[in-house]
């Protein structure tokens, strides 16, 4: 693991349990939440990884997993998502004052299948 991914597994901790608000031109575009996942690499090495719950202001939802070396995590800390599929990109806002609130309506609550389900059942269209 080099040194920048060790730095992100340090940072994990402190993110699990955390909630963003997703921002676009200006107005709260969706949700994002983050909760911490151990698991195993393929050489059954312990590793700390994520998931990424993107509720949207529509309602729909996106779930994501990241671990080392991790794709999606350093482009949120430094405070953008952006779209995989040439949609916009959001500025990340991470939530202090309102986090127990945003987590109770936003957070992740539920195994990360349940929300995979429901994302595959749901139009996606971001741009």
């Amino acid at each position: 693991m080099g040194e920048d991914n060790r730095d992100l597994s340090a940072r994990l901790a402190v993110l699990d349990g955390a909630i963003a608000e997703l921002v676009r031109d200006g107005k709260v575009a969706g949700w994002l939440a983050f909760q911490t996942a151990p698991s195993r690499n393929l050489f059954l090495v312990r590793q700390v990884g994520c998931w990424l719950l993107f509720t949207w202001a529509d309602g729909t939802v996106e779930i994501e997993e990241d671990y080392p070396p991790f794709a999606l995590l350093p482009e949120i800390l430094d405070g953008t998502l952006r779209s995989e599929d040439g949609g916009p990109d959001y500025e990340v806002r991470w939530a202090t004052e309102r986090r127990q609130e945003l987590w109770r309506h936003y957070g992740i609550h539920e195994p990360p299948g349940h929300y995979m389900g429901l994302a595959a059942r749901q139009p996606r269209d971001r741009t």
